[in-house]
C-alpha cells in the first residue's frame, strides 16, 4: 500500500513540476521543530487546547515538492502565514512519514504539494498534591514510518503533540480529516483523547509568525476538537469537519497544523483526584478526504 502511495506521490510531484506550480509557503509552529505549547487543563475529561510557538520566516513564494537526491521530496525553505493564499493539497495528502517525505536530518516532512512542517509535543496542567505531573516526548519512527507520542496526562492536566504546517492550508474541498492511530503501550482508559484542527484565527498574535488571535482580548487555542477512542489495534479514523466542536471560524480554509491531545479523566470517586494516564500513541497516514 505504501509503495502504491509513494508512486502516486511521485507522479503527483512530476505533474506539479510540469505545471510550474508555485505556492506561498508557511505556518503553525513555523520555523520550529516544535516550540513551547501552552493550554489549560481539563476538568472531568474536558480540557483546553494547546497552541504552538516557533520562529517566523520571511515572506515569499514556495514551490511544489519535487523529488531530490535519494528520491526524497524537497520543499522551499520558507515559512509565511498567509491564509489568503492558502495551499490546496493534491489528493488531500499530508504525510505518511515515508522516506520520500520525512527527513530525519532536519526533522521536517515535505510532500509532493510543497507542504513542509515539523512534529512537536507539549504538556501542562497544575501541580496537584499527591497527583501525577504531565509529561511529553515525541519522534518519528523511521523504520515503521509513523509518528510517536509518549504522553502522560497528569492529574488535572494534559499532554499532546502533532504536526505543524509551514503554510496555511485550505482543506475545504475535502470535508474530513483521516488518519491512522493506536496505543502502542500504556493505557488511555479513564482519560479523554482528542483530535484538533489548528487554525490561524486561534493562533496568538504574540507567536512568531503571528496568528489572528489577540490574547489580550480573549482566550486563544480554542481549536476545533473531536473526541475519539483509541485501542491497541490500529484504526483508521475519518472525522468530518462538521463533527469537530462547533466553531464560527472558517477552520478548513485556514488550517495551520494538526494535533492530538490526551487529557486527565474525571475522579474515580467524589472528592478524589482526576485520573492520570500514560501511553505511547502512534499516528500515521494523515490525509484530508471526502467523507
Amino acid at each position: 500500500m505504501r509503495n502504491r502511495l509513494a508512486k502516486v506521490v511521485r507522479l503527483s510531484a512530476l505533474v506539479a513540476m510540469g505545471g510550474a506550480l508555485s505556492f506561498a509557503v508557511f505556518f503553525s509552529n513555523c520555523g520550529g521543530s516544535g516550540g513551547m505549547r501552552t493550554g489549560s487543563a481539563g476538568t472531568s475529561g474536558a480540557a483546553g487546547s494547546a497552541g504552538t510557538t516557533g520562529s517566523g520566516g520571511s515572506g515569499g513564494s514556495g514551490t511544489a515538492g519535487v523529488t531530490g537526491s535519494g528520491g526524497r521530496f524537497t520543499c522551499a525553505n520558507e515559512q509565511v502565514l498567509n491564509c489568503s493564499a492558502a495551499l490546496t493539497l493534491m489528493n488531500g495528502h499530508v504525510t505518511t512519514f515515508s522516506p520520500e517525505e520525512w527527513s530525519p536530518t532536519d526533522g521536517k516532512y515535505c510532500n509532493a504539494s510543497g507542504l513542509r512542517g515539523s512534529v512537536f509535543s507539549y504538556s501542562g496542567g497544575p501541580e496537584v498534591d499527591g497527583g501525577v505531573m504531565s509529561a511529553n516526548s515525541h519522534g518519528v519512527d523511521a523504520p515503521a514510518e509513523n509518528f510517536r507520542l509518549s504522553l502522560t496526562a497528569g492529574t488535572e492536566g494534559y499532554a499532546g503533540g502533532g504536526i505543524s504546517f509551514d503554510h496555511c492550508v485550505n482543506a475545504s474541498a475535502s470535508g474530513a480529516l483521516r488518519f491512522k492511530a493506536w496505543v502502542a503501550s500504556g493505557d488511555t482508559a479513564g482519560c479523554t483523547f482528542k483530535a484538533q484542527l489548528q487554525t490561524f484565527e486561534q493562533r496568538p498574535t504574540t507567536q512568531g509568525p503571528p496568528g489572528g488571535c489577540d490574547p489580550d482580548a480573549g482566550s486563544c487555542y480554542n481549536f476545533p476538537t473531536a473526541v475519539i477512542t483509541l485501542t491497541t489495534s490500529s484504526q483508521v479514523f475519518t472525522i468530518p469537519f462538521g463533527d469537530f466542536s462547533a466553531s464560527t471560524l472558517p477552520a478548513p480554509a485556514q488550517l495551520v497544523g494538526l494535533q492530538w491531545q490526551l487529557e486527565s479523566g474525571a475522579p474515580i470517586e467524589d472528592g478524589g483526584l482526576q485520573t492520570s494516564c500514560t501511553a505511547e500513541i502512534r499516528i500515521d497516514e494523515i490525509d484530508f478526504v471526502t467523507p
